[in-house]
């Protein structure tokens, strides 16, 4: 072997392979080792089941005879009860040798009982022995907890060392338990046994003196020996179950520091790409909601446009004196102005609206400021109000209530966003993921969303105003009616304002578009 390198290499890897297989093989063991002692613990726990069963059929057992026994002593006393002198002195003597009956039948009953715990005993300490002898397997194989290195591998593997400590916590919740249930069976026992015991006393007290009292005093001290045995060995168990539950806790503990241990390098590495990830999945989801809403502006704008067009329309129709409906066509418009009215038509023709990023003259918009009120005065031509108008009324009111509530909750959604908006800055300053054009551009947005929230607020109060001016006109033949009022008059000035905010604003063409947008959705909504 020193002369030639390759037969030291070539026996180096067959004892590498040979070490990969035996760790393969004593992994493969360790896995068929739990799996039958899963199957061993459910065997005992089916086993214990049944030895309770079967302590509790002894039990009915032996009442059973009891109440045999007695059923045989009445016939008897039944069948004597010709003899009436012997039934005289049986008489004197039928209580007492009853009560001794019975105490011997309990003190029996208890002696029975006191020897299936010792069994019980027995086995259990069996069983804590061979429990003890795997565990100084384990430990033989794998290593002690506290120790730095296990005997068997070097550090050796985690997964061992966590299997071993389950498997002793699982060992020792066991016996907890088994222990758990022998001290409540026992306590049971000895209540029964204290309150027979109270009703023999009573009865002593009761009953007259009689020649047998000394061997039922005797009987009862030896009942009350055996008593404080079994409280003895109740108290035994109660403190070896407490040990238990001592060394339970105590593992417990190891292997949550063992979990620690080894879960504390990779917690901290995986925590800070946790919250990035949150906080990009939470911009992802702000950024696509404000397409979608932007993708809703454009299909609304068509229509803002054509009721705008429609409101003025009808705003110069009614300034002239003619009576006509905001949804008619142009051609119905003109032909209607032919027939009726010609005298009253002016010289050259007015155009319905503005195009283009054209204004309304300042007589449009007087007309336009004085459309809604102008109506609850009267007029010179005398008509009277219908159902149908007051029906129109109630049903402006109604629109403008439902409209101050969707401002109300745009309002609190603002609010909403703007706290959102201020969190994720925070955060973002806190984690230094925010570079400084992004810094600007949400400075701009959080200045908007400001000055949209306090426009929305004012924009509240004067839809309240109006709704408090607003009031449904009795019918009465003393009051004079007006023009009938559409729905499309009442709202007016939210048209006019939406106009002199994008107008006369100076902000930028985003800034307008934005609030042309959540102006839009008070309509919409």
């Amino acid at each position: 072997y020193a002369q030639t390198g390759e037969i030291d290499g070539e026996l180096l890897r067959s004892m590498e392979q040979d070490l990969k297989v035996a760790k393969d093989v004593s992994v493969r063991l360790h896995h068929e080792l739990e799996n039958v002692e899963e199957k061993r613990t459910v065997t005992e726990d089916e086993n214990e089941k049944l030895r309770q069963q079967l302590i509790e059929v002894e039990i009915a057992k032996q009442a059973l005879q009891n109440e045999l026994e007695k059923m045989k002593e009445q016939s008897l006393k039944r069948r004597g009860s010709k003899d009436l002198p012997k039934s005289e002195k049986k008489s004197q003597q039928t209580p007492t040798e009853e009560d001794n009956e019975d105490l011997k039948c309990q003190l029996q009953f208890v002696k029975e009982e006191a020897a299936l715990m010792r069994k019980k005993m027995a086995k259990i300490d069996k069983e804590k022995d061979r429990f003890e002898h795997e565990l100084q397997k384990y430990r033989s194989f794998y290593g002690d907890l506290d120790s730095p290195l296990p005997k068997g591998e070097a550090g050796g593997p985690p997964t061992t060392r966590e299997a071993e400590l389950k498997l002793r916590l699982r060992l020792v919740e066991e016996e907890a338990n088994i222990l758990g249930r022998k001290i409540v069976e026992l306590e049971v026992e000895n209540r029964g046994l204290k309150a027979e015991l109270d009703d023999l006393r009573g009865d002593d007290f009761s009953g007259t003196a009689n020649p047998l009292l000394g061997e039922q005093s005797e009987s009862i001290s030896e009942l009350r020996q055996h008593l404080q045995l079994v409280e003895d060995e109740t108290e035994l168990l109660r403190r070896n179950l407490a040990d238990l539950e001592e060394q339970n806790k105590r593992i417990t503990a190891e292997l949550n520091k063992y979990k620690y241990k080894s879960g504390a390098h990779e917690s901290s590495r995986h925590h800070d790409n946790a919250k990035t990830e949150a906080l990009q999945e939470e911009l992802k989801a702000a950024r696509m909601q404000i397409n979608e809403l932007s993708g809703k502006v454009m299909q609304l704008q068509y229509e803002n446009r054509v009721l705008m067009s429609n409101m003025q329309r009808y705003d110069l129709a009614s300034h002239l004196g003619i009576r006509g409906s905001p949804r008619d066509s142009d051609a119905e418009s003109d032909a209607g102005k032919k027939e009726s009215d010609d005298d009253s038509r002016p010289p050259h023709r007015k155009r319905e609206g503005p195009i283009g990023g054209e204004s309304d003259s300042e007589e449009v918009r007087n007309i336009r400021c004085l459309t809604p009120t102008r109506s609850f005065y009267p007029t010179p031509s005398g008509w009277q109000k219908s159902f149908t108008d007051r029906q129109q009324m109630k049903d402006i009111r109604s629109e403008a209530e439902r409209l101050g509530k969707t401002i109300d909750r745009l309002i609190s959604d603002t609010s909403t966003i703007i706290t959102e908006a201020r969190i994720y800055v925070a955060n973002g300053d806190l984690f230094g993921l925010m570079d400084e054009e992004d810094d600007g551009s949400r400075i701009r947005e959080h200045e908007l969303l400001y000055r949209i929230n306090a426009q929305m607020k004012a924009f509240r109060k004067e839809l309240q105003a109006f709704i408090d001016r607003l009031e449904v006109p009795k019918s009465s033949d003393d009051r004079s009616a007006d023009e009938p009022l559409s729905v499309s008059q009442m709202f007016q000035p939210i048209i006019l304002l939406i106009l002199i905010l994008v107008l006369f604003s100076s902000l930028s063409y985003t800034t307008i578009f934005k609030l042309v947008f959540l102006f839009t959705l008070f309509f919409v909504l």
